[in-house]
């Protein structure tokens, strides 16, 4: 959905500035800026991102979640329609940029204690109500890792990176 994802942190200095042009194939689905972006396996057109797909591949087989691959966040609104192809420009899954999104209804976060007890958890997103939001269960195999916030200064949301290795552009 729109905004539900976007950029906390982005150093320069690790390169971690700027986004990349996809393909869209025709569809009456618009990406919107915020969504998680997919890269169809096979194909060189990206779709918006389906629930819980950011995990770690295995370092024998090739990254591959129902034949889509992560590529990242939508920065733009896709320019495709139902009948015409466009594109949309995406910032990459790296490990560089943090991003921010709110965290699921069944993670509780009151105190900075709780949210720091968080850091570190390797967790996925989630897609309900037509909403992305952060969850909070650790997996070694869950391609999302929860960075430091200060939750005085962003109430119900959770910072994260993604794990090197969960780009289908790897």
């Amino acid at each position: 959905m729109l905004g539900d994802i976007t950029i906390y942190q982005q150093p320069s200095a690790q390169g971690g500035r700027g986004s990349r042009r996809f393909n869209v194939a025709p569809s009456s689905v618009i990406i919107n800026p915020g969504e998680p972006v997919t890269l169809l396996a096979g194909s060189s057109t990206v779709i918006v991102g389906v629930n819980n797909l950011i995990t770690v591949p295995s370092p024998f087989v090739p990254y591959s979640v129902s034949g889509t691959g992560l590529v990242g966040i939508a920065e733009t609104t896709s320019t495709n329609t139902s009948t015409l192809a466009g594109y949309v420009d995406i910032v990459p899954a790296t490990s560089n940029t943090t991003f921010i999104a709110s965290a699921s209804s069944v993670v509780t976060i009151t105190t900075q204690a709780q949210y720091d007890a968080l850091v570190g958890h390797r967790v996925l997103l989630d897609l309900s109500g037509g909403k992305y939001t952060v969850l909070g269960t650790d997996s070694a195999l869950n391609g999302l890792v929860i960075m430091p916030l200060d939750i005085f200064k962003a109430p119900g949301k959770i910072a994260f990176a993604f794990v090197d290795g969960v780009s289908a552009l790897m």
